[in-house]
């Protein structure tokens, strides 16, 4: 009988072990996967302007917004670009392409736009819609979504996301910035310059 209670024992102390091996992953991934991400996503992003104004303008053709010039680019299976503020390096405009389909369906493209709005590049935002309205982009009708929360800094944010048809396939728009250095005619001006 022994050797049962023994083999019993061993049992549930190695069941024991890998609890908290499990447990102590789970608590490693919470705290560190925001700088992990981070740390990934500024390996896949090149800052590198030309490129990025090819990458750009290969995606939609539009009118660069006074103070804005393009920054970063990552190419692989999706591209995408940032075009930061020269006054405000935080206030951005985020273009990319989207996974075929999200955008023929009204749900899958509400979620993707939100996402897309929380996670930009090493820039994560904690956001969420107040508002959509309707509007024509690049000659489409479409939905555009405001949304406001803050950055990872706690800085208050207010952002814009839409989707519509680029020339080689669905783009996700997303344009940032603080509360305080938010303007609408700007982003109106831009959006009604994108063909």
């Amino acid at each position: 009988m022994k050797p049962r209670r023994i083999v019993w024992k061993r049992a549930a102390l190695l069941l024991a072990g890998v609890v908290m091996l499990c447990g102590l992953m789970s608590l490693a991934y919470y705290v560190f996967k925001d700088p992990l991400r981070s740390a990934v996503s500024a390996q896949l992003w090149k800052k590198d302007p030309v490129r990025a104004t090819e990458t750009a303008l290969a995606l939609i053709d539009f009118d660069l917004p006074p103070g804005y010039r393009p920054e970063k680019v990552v190419t692989l299976e999706l591209e995408a670009v940032i075009i930061a503020s020269h006054d405000h390096p935080s206030d951005l405009i985020f273009i990319s392409q989207a996974p075929n389909g999200i955008l023929a369906n009204d749900e899958w493209r509400a979620r993707y736009e939100e996402r897309g709005a929380q996670d930009i590049a090493d820039q994560s935002y904690d956001t969420q819609t107040i508002r959509t309205s309707a509007a024509m982009v690049r000659g489409q009708s479409t939905t555009l979504r405001l949304l406001e929360g803050v950055d990872k800094n706690g800085q208050a944010v207010r952002q814009l996301a839409c989707m519509f048809a680029g020339k080689f396939g669905d783009i996700l728009l997303v344009m940032v910035a603080s509360q305080d250095t938010w303007d609408q005619a700007m982003v109106d001006d831009f959006l009604a310059s994108i063909r």
